[in-house]
């Protein structure tokens, strides 16, 4: 068609959970956040988006503890979701979050998370 070698469409695939937090976590560290801003990004999310504390979130459900697969289907896709749109976000600030510290940057990857997630809520059935 142009002339060139180069695939037009990348190749389709199919998305799951680990696939979304995948680029999640990489879209974390792609402005700077290390592994606290994981840890962080996700107790924040959770909070917002349950109402608990990871920790609670897996033992009321009986899920296995960092087994996001044993959760229940609406918690997994909470999670899905709030991910990629934060993910979508994080990629879109590539560039703008810093800081005087790592804490600082930490703190501004987080407050990007927890915000998505005030808004995910939203749309959430609980």
């Amino acid at each position: 068609m142009t002339g060139h070698s180069q695939e037009l469409v990348p190749p389709r695939k199919r998305v799951d959970g680990a696939i979304v937090f995948r680029r999640f976590t990489q879209s974390i560290k792609d402005n700077g956040g290390d592994d606290e801003a994981y840890q962080l990004s996700i107790q924040a999310e959770t909070e917002e988006l349950f109402g608990c504390s990871v920790r609670e979130l897996y033992e009321e459900t009986g899920a296995k503890r960092h087994r996001r697969d044993t959760l229940p289907q609406p918690a997994q896709e909470a999670y899905m979701v709030n991910e990629s749109l934060s993910a979508n976000e994080l990629e879109r600030m590539h560039g703008t979050i810093g800081g005087e510290s790592q804490d600082e940057v930490n703190d501004q990857i987080k407050a990007v998370v927890r915000e998505q997630a005030k808004q995910t809520r939203k749309w959430l059935p609980w």
